[in-house]
């Protein structure tokens, strides 16, 4: 299974695990719910590890030049640092590190634990548990934490409502001081600062408990706003049910009567499944391309909307697409191919252009390399990472901070739905 970029992945761990980014030096440590326990260190795992990371991205990293690193030197850096490891979260530590050195954005190194919690979460299996705060989180420019969803019947859901910002943990700014690390882990109360899109900033104790990964509401969203305006919001594309759930979604809107618009929601899109994000396509989109990806030997792999998929009451609907530098991965390339194939009109700000296709390596001990293997074009022939999309309506706010009613692109895309009728 491939995946675009590898933000989904980072967002999902800060959910799941507490950990920030790829390179942040705690990676397996004991502050993860999900950390490696501590028992006798096998070396010649180890190795095997160590040699076939290094040499899949040898083979197939999407930079022939690997970014700009000598990858040479990489193994002759860290086999030795490998060999004198003494246990396992050192060790994952240390692969972690090496996969990161790549700097890329994408690409990165998961231990077993991290890499059976996002499986389970994928299938929504319930597998996994996670110890810390009920609810779906996603970092915004401003360092806050956006509230997406909170587990129904949770410990959390007295506290917080989607939309809210965590702007504080335990007294610290987070535009100061990144503690979102204190959120998961172990079971007791702890206190933020909660900040709600129409409201003063409030204290609240929440609970951290521990529930099960098959929980976490799916990724998708629907609300009917007034003069009959659909909006459809999509989180990511992580799910094998995520085109299944827009669907569903959808038709739900349209049981109250005809739409006179729909907008799509893909600024806190952190990307997924490219196979999930073309079925969300073929609901508005009645066959074409959906862009292709390239390898550094040239190979392609051109993507498809299959043909007699989509939601006939939507056909002449208007559609905005809203997107900004939240929109990554797959939901990059979600808003590119709607804007390209003419379906709809995007506003909000540029999006990222981050939306190098990944890999993924399965590893004896259970562990999981990602790696940057491929590059993305949209339908007219243009590669996106790095560049983005541009809106055909530029609208320049922080938009996090402001109610659905009041959110100024919200308010723009219905302008321009009631241009376009």
């Amino acid at each position: 299974m491939t995946y675009a970029c590898i933000r989904v992945f980072l967002s999902l761990i800060l959910v799941l695990t507490g950990w920030i980014t790829s390179t942040d030096v705690a990676l397996a440590q004991s502050s993860s719910p999900f950390a490696a326990p501590l028992q006798p260190f096998k070396l010649d795992r180890a190795r095997q590890v160590f040699m076939r990371t290094w040499q899949f991205i040898h083979d197939h990293y999407v930079y022939p030049d690997f970014n700009g690193l000598d990858w040479q030197s990489i193994r002759a850096e860290y086999e030795p640092k490998v060999r004198a490891a003494q246990t396992l979260p050192e060790f994952y530590r240390l692969m972690a590190e090496m996969v990161s050195r790549l700097n890329d954005g994408h690409s990165t190194f998961l231990p077993p634990q991290q890499a059976g919690a996002l499986q389970s979460y994928r299938l929504g299996s319930g597998t996994a548990s996670v110890t810390g705060l009920a609810a779906s989180l996603r970092r915004m420019p401003d360092h806050s934490l956006l509230v997406l969803q909170v587990i129904p019947n949770s410990k959390a859901e007295a506290a917080l409502k989607p939309g809210d910002r965590i702007v504080a943990i335990e007294g610290a700014r987070l535009d100061r001081e990144d503690r979102a690390h204190l959120l998961y882990g172990r079971a007791g109360l702890v206190r933020v600062t909660v900040q709600p899109p129409n409201g003063a900033p409030h204290e609240a104790s929440i609970e951290r408990e521990t529930y099960s990964t098959a929980l976490i509401p799916p990724p998708v969203v629907a609300h009917r706003l007034p003069d009959d305006i659909g909006y459809l919001a999509i989180y990511d594309f992580l799910s094998f049910t995520t085109g299944m759930r827009a669907r569903e979604a959808l038709l739900r809107l349209l049981r109250d009567g005809r739409l006179n618009g729909l907008i799509v929601d893909m600024r806190a899109n952190d990307g997924g499944m490219i196979g999930q994000m073309v079925d969300v396509l073929a609901l508005l989109i009645d066959g074409g391309s959906a862009g292709s990806y390239v390898s550094r030997s040239g190979e392609v792999d051109a993507y498809t909307i299959p043909r007699g998929r989509t939601i006939r009451a939507l056909d002449d609907v208007p559609v905005v697409v809203l997107a900004g530098p939240g929109t990554n991965s797959s939901g990059d390339i979600f808003v590119a191919v709607m804007q390209a194939s003419g379906r709809a009109r995007v506003v909000g700000m540029p999006t990222p252009g981050n939306v190098e296709m990944l890999q993924a390596l399965r590893l004896p001990d259970g562990s999981v390399l990602w790696a940057a293997v491929k590059h993305y074009r949209d339908p007219k022939g243009r590669f996106l990472e790095g560049r983005g999309v541009q809106p055909d309506r530029l609208v320049d706010v922080e938009w996090w901070r402001y109610a659905l009613q009041d959110d100024p692109q919200v308010k723009a895309a219905i302008g321009l739905i009631a241009l376009g009728r």
